[in-house]
């Protein structure tokens, strides 16, 4: 497949046309035009990283090389590489991605829930809303749409929200405990327009990962909602996190080769936070120790030799290290976070609310958010696992504040939880 990239939002670009094809595992680029080459080689470069991991899978005639980035050549791609330009060359924050919290409710008590509390005191944004959210989101440039909870498949009006996405301009994804992801589920939100759905694991074991997730049979209900999935013709991912305990006694290296065992595209391990209900409990962080150990194991994982699942760590993403330094800290960066309540935060890792999206438009909130002084510049680690940043923003949020907490309230050293935000 071969696809012309209209660089249409950047007016000294509007000549430029990339043409990227796909031929294989590999990409080709080919540039012509105004600025061809000061661009190209910057493109090409990250192109040649993403063909030399070779692809996952293909989506509707282009590569798959991550659950997070759209398929390439794709349009959607096309809209990824402008963000990067206007981010990277231009200085202006275009965010890639959003994830939308669209429930707080689900079926699970896990221990390592990152979803703050106590409970809201606002309702759930309706359908409407939700809409409105994506609308805007897409506009600012957003390329990658991700449904959370709580758990998503408790909202009936899931594949309604999904339908709303053209396909053409962003990718959608489904964060899911795989309780009720059954064949009707799985083929639902692929007629929706689901690209794929990450389904939570947190350890090889099957009475411990009931034990973390605090109910019975979750972990059967993961290896069913993996065959689910498949079978229904989705891109599947399973998503962890990382514990020292977990890397030292070879734990995540037994759930990579469950993954490979089952079919599954592409594992996610996410660092431990202490967020939600882990907030105060900063001694679980990981060790320089632990992130190297789990650096060298998605090495050794991601060797094409091995094939599928592609092993795609934090700890990569925050080592500052090679193209990860362009990543660095997602939160406000790449990304941001839409509360069931739509409070607009910086991920849904951190208890930082910029404003409720039924008062402001996602662009504005948006703009806020990106001048901050704690946001305003890129940062190579996680904000979350930064003493630094804590010290200023995490520690001083009362024990029974409502999350997240407003960061004008934060500031300004009022403990009363504001009306309106």
């Amino acid at each position: 497949m071969r696809l012309a990239y209209h660089l249409n939002k950047i007016p000294f670009l509007k000549d430029l046309i990339l043409e990227v094809e796909n031929q294989g595992d590999g990409i080709v680029l080919n540039a012509a035009g105004p600025w061809a080459e000061v661009v190209a080689p910057y493109l090409k470069n990250y192109l040649d990283w993403l063909s030399s991991r070779g692809a996952l899978a293909q989506y509707h005639g282009g590569n798959v090389y991550s659950l997070y980035l759209p398929p390439i050549p794709s349009q959607a791609h096309a809209r990824m590489v402008e963000g990067i330009i206007q981010t990277f060359f231009l200085k202006k924050p275009t965010p890639q991605a959003v994830t939308i919290s669209v429930t707080n409710d689900c079926q699970c008590q896990c221990v390592h829930c990152s979803v703050p509390g106590p409970s809201q005191v606002y309702p759930p944004l309706s359908l409407e809303e939700v809409k409105r959210v994506v609308k805007e989101s897409i506009a600012l440039g957003v390329n990658n749409i991700t449904f959370t909870g709580g758990e998503p498949l408790l909202c009936s009006d899931l594949e309604e929200c999904i339908s709303t996405v053209p396909q053409e301009l962003a990718v959608v994804q489904v964060f899911t405990n795989g309780l009720t992801l059954d064949v009707r589920r799985a083929s639902s939100l692929k007629a929706s327009g689901t690209y794929a759905v990450q389904i939570s694991l947190d350890s090889p074991d099957p009475e411990e990962h009931d034990r973390l997730r605090g109910t019975k049979g979750t972990f059967q209900s993961v290896r069913e909602a993996v065959t689910n999935a498949l079978q229904a013709g989705l891109l599947v991912g399973l998503s962890t996190y990382a514990t020292n305990r977990s890397i030292e006694d070879g734990s995540l290296k037994r759930i990579v080769e469950l993954a490979r065992q089952w079919g599954v595209h592409e594992v996610s391990v996410f660092d431990v936070i202490p967020t939600g209900r882990l907030l105060r409990q900063e001694d679980i962080m990981l060790t320089a120790e632990s992130r190297k150990a789990l650096r060298k194991l998605e090495l050794t994982s991601n060797q094409p030799t091995n094939g599928s699942p592609r092993m795609s760590t934090q700890s990569w993403t925050n080592s500052g290290r090679g193209f990860a330094k362009s990543f660095g800290c997602l939160a406000g960066n790449y990304q941001f976070h839409v509360s069931a309540c739509g409070d607009l935060m910086p991920c849904d890792f951190t208890p930082l609310s910029f404003g409720n999206v039924r008062n402001h438009s996602v662009a504005d909130l948006w703009k806020k958010l990106t001048s901050h002084p704690a946001y305003c510049r890129h940062q190579d680690k996680c904000r979350m696992q930064s003493l630094e940043f804590r010290n200023k923003y995490i520690h001083p949020i009362p024990l029974d504040a409502h999350l997240p907490v407003l960061i004008e309230e934060l500031e300004s050293g009022k403990d009363d939880q504001p009306s309106v935000r």
